[in-house]
């Protein structure tokens, strides 16, 4: 299975850095933008075969990393990476599960970042 990474609204020069972190890892980039935000993350990443556009609702949000075929030492060995490039916990990060790969990238972040508010103990 191929290793995919998801970056949704990284800049160019953050999408430039990210690219250079992740070379040596071998994992496959992909910066998602335009329409493809509609698109299910797990159809992005090559995991699912249903590339419907769903009908998500067009606000902004941060930035996001999905992490598509990634095990625990993947997942660690990106995370090292990404810090070493200078990116932060302000980064959004979420491994794709049969659950979650039918959601546009704006679900994703909206679910991950309740989670993690609930988590710091804020609501």
């Amino acid at each position: 299975m191929k290793k995919t990474v998801l970056l949704y609204n990284f800049d160019k020069g953050e999408r430039s850095r990210a690219r250079t972190a992740l070379l040596p890892l071998h994992f496959t980039l992909k910066a998602v933008e335009g329409d493809e935000m509609l698109i299910p993350v797990g159809c992005l990443a090559g995991l699912a075969e249903d590339g419907e556009k769903r009908p998500c609702a067009e606000k902004p949000f941060g930035r996001l990393l999905v992490m598509g075929g990634f095990d625990g030492n993947d997942i660690d060995r990106l995370l090292g990476a990404m810090k070493k490039a200078g990116f932060g916990r302000d980064v959004i990060k979420a491994v794709i599960t049969p659950t979650n790969a039918v959601w546009c990238g704006q679900e994703l972040y909206d679910e991950v970042y309740r989670e993690h508010m609930q988590l710091r103990g804020k609501r």
